[in-house]
């Protein structure tokens, strides 16, 4: 019995001190490797430097300023400020070690109870670490040394400054760095001056200051503010009375101020905002991390739209409107306007202009502004008709009738000097001279929801009303949807994703996103010839644009769009390589331009296309297979026979052709002709 318990304590200390050996070997191991981590990490200075817009060739476009920072010590923030961003970013501070794992406990079951992000479990130290030493680059690597680094913090730096360190850094949106430069920027106060309901909104920011931006939206602001203040309620930073008292004070922001005017501005503030959204929580790196964003903007065509775009709105612009611009309270000068086009084969935006002056109004029409497009939005109906059993050879009659939706009657009229054709006029013609009749009654026997469902299905994303006068675009649309929508027509049926970043690069030349290329094919590619053909005969004699017809060089499809009374003008047009959406109108809606759309906005497309693609190929819409060609009767759609008095060859989707022979002009029907 003692032997064995001598064999048994032999045992236990020959393989304890075995086991004592591996750990010391492995917390060795572990040192140096932490050490070794430690070492090779230099901090990166706060303020790193501008980030560099590049257009499609290469050619700067802009940078961004230089970011806003003021070094203020702990002393001189407003305790509402540092308690507030404490309460929401890490109520635990005081008490973790620069890592809290009831923190990322509490998060990642906040995060899986509503199956998405909406907690972060970094502390405030481990912000600070990130923000002072490490790149852009998500990966595990970095959070691991996001960790260590932490520790290393928190061992070096008592938690004031730690604290103080991080205030300084954090990144508030529009380029600001820093508590004293947000405070600044949003409310022209010093950090130590903000009143609680100030410092709890300039808390809520950070999170996601494109979002959470008051100068973006206001009303966001405010609610992220009341989650500040539910939280300092929480932390027993303050009372109940005194959050509800704070929810009720009217946050009042002093302005971003006119910014310099940049090359493209328009595109660039739309650009800005997208590298913000891609770089998400990294979005301080746009404005002091060298990053390289290469945009898809081409300068030649950008610089071709300003110059046609200029030319057009000055034509359209009475003297006197210019001459008393200077004596009143900087009212922009009307009519105003916008400008997209985009490369319907790859989705890249390459030109756009969201007015006529970035430095009085900084409102971008081609993205936000929402106008009625006229008859430009016809092609989508008339689409929809061809996919469901319709030819361009299919005739509709053109005189006075009334439709009864909802129990409400409706009694469509052409514009112009005749309300009506008292004809029948096959699809091609009421497309080409823009028929509001033909166009109606089509809606009426498809029904609004098939033209609503084309429409969305090219690339329109704004709500469309279910009524019969939507084929006569009464619903409200941006000219960036038009020309999205526009592109499968010329492309073959395919909608692309629009691309207005190809890519973002930081300092070390790391790709931190690249744009996907995805196209989908959502229309029958006969369908897109058809429709494409037709349009073409707009910009001839016989078409609504015949007018600038003489001027055009390459093959050219269009839609002209004007509502009603003429209050806005339209001109949507492409090539097999470039779409162009031209809307003109005055900013009040009451207003009326007076001019139709081939009138106003033709010859801005014009211009435009005409210098842009110069010294390009003129490139011809290629023929999809199964499309055919057949005789047929002007007057009647049908196979034209030797009697017939007016005929022409018309498109079909093959097995669409018709059979018959025009029953006016010849009384035997001819098979398989």
């Amino acid at each position: 019995m003692n032997a064995g318990s001598g064999e048994t304590r032999s045992y236990r200390k020959k393989h304890g001190a075995t086991r004592s050996w591996r750990f010391a070997i492995v917390l060795f191991v572990s040192s140096v490797l932490v050490i070794a981590l430690i070492a090779s990490i230099h901090p990166i200075p706060a303020v790193r430097g501008e980030s560099v817009f590049y257009d499609i060739h290469g050619e700067v476009i802009a940078s961004t300023a230089a970011p806003s920072r003021i070094q203020v010590p702990l002393s001189d923030i407003s305790p509402y400020l540092r308690h507030a961003f404490i309460a929401v970013e890490d109520s635990r501070f005081y008490r973790h070690p620069g890592i809290d794992p009831i923190g990322i406990t509490r998060a990642l079951i906040r995060n899986v109870h509503a199956g998405r992000i909406v907690e972060g479990g970094s502390t405030i130290t481990q912000q600070l670490a990130k923000n002072m030493y490490l790149p852009a680059t998500r990966t595990v690597g970095r959070k691991l040394a996001e960790a260590v680094l932490a520790l290393y913090l928190e061992v070096r730096f008592s938690k004031d400054e730690i604290l103080e360190r991080y205030l300084n850094l954090v990144y508030l949106g529009h380029g600001a760095h820093g508590v004293e430069a947000g405070a600044k920027l949003y409310f022209g106060k010093q950090a130590s001056d903000l009143s609680l309901a100030e410092a709890s909104m300039l808390a809520g920011i950070t999170r996601a200051p494109f979002y959470y931006s008051p100068y973006r939206d206001m009303n966001a602001a405010i609610r992220r503010r009341q989650t500040v203040l539910d939280r300092m309620v929480d932390t027993n930073y303050i009372s109940q009375s005194e959050a509800d008292e704070a929810s009720k004070e009217a946050v009042h922001v002093v302005g971003l101020g006119r910014r310099e005017t940049r090359a493209a501005p328009y595109f660039m503030d739309y650009v800005t905002d997208e590298a913000l959204k891609l770089l998400g929580d990294e979005g301080m790196l746009l404005y002091s991390g060298n990053l390289k964003i290469h945009t898809s903007l081409d300068m030649n065509f950008q610089k071709a739209a300003e110059r046609a775009f200029a030319k057009g709105l000055d034509a359209l612009t009475p003297s006197t409107e210019t001459e008393g611009h200077d004596s009143e309270a900087k009212r922009p000068i009307q009519p105003q306007g916008a400008l997209v086009a985009l490369d319907p084969r790859s989705g890249h935006v390459k030109a756009l202009i969201g007015g006529r002056s970035y430095s009085e109004t900084q409102f971008n029409r081609a993205m936000q502004a929402l106008r009625q497009p006229g008859s430009s939005f016809k092609p989508f109906f008339y689409a929809a008709a061809l996919e469901n059993g319709f030819t361009a050879a299919s005739v509709l009659p053109c005189e006075p009738v009334t439709f009864y939706r909802q129990r409400l009657p409706y009694t469509p009229t052409d514009y112009g000097e005749f309300e009506y054709h008292f004809r029948w006029l096959t699809l091609r013609e009421a497309l080409v001279t823009s028929c509001n009749v033909v166009s109606v009654s089509l809606a009426n026997i498809l029904g609004p929801e098939k033209g609503i469902e084309m429409a969305r299905l090219l690339g329109i994303s704004s709500p469309l009303g279910p009524n019969l006068s939507l084929v006569l675009g009464t619903s409200e649309v941006t000219p960036f949807e038009m020309a999205l929508a526009f592109a499968p027509f010329a492309n073959g049926g395919k909608r692309v994703q629009p691309i207005f970043i190809n890519s973002i690069e930081d300092r070390w030349g790391r790709e931190l996103y690249k744009a996907p290329t995805t196209t989908r094919q959502v229309l029958d590619p006969r369908t897109a010839f058809i429709i494409t053909d037709i349009l073409r005969q707009v910009v001839t004699q016989w078409g609504t644009a015949g007018a600038i017809s003489s001027r055009l060089t390459r093959p050219v499809a269009a839609k002209t769009g004007s509502t009603q009374n003429y209050r806005d003008a339209w001109f949507i047009g492409y090539t097999p390589d470039l779409v162009c959406s031209v809307y003109i109108g005055n900013d009040d809606p009451g207003i009326p331009l007076g001019k139709s759309g081939a009138t106003a906005a033709g010859p801005i497309f014009t211009d435009f296309i005409e210098d842009a693609l110069r010294d390009m190929p003129a490139l011809s819409f290629q023929t999809p297979r199964g499309i055919v060609r057949a005789e047929i009767c002007h007057e009647t759609g049908c196979l034209a026979s030797p009697a017939c008095p007016n005929t022409r060859w018309e498109l079909f989707k093959s097995g669409t052709q018709p059979t018959y022979q025009c029953p006016w002009h010849s009384e035997l029907p001819v098979y398989g002709r």
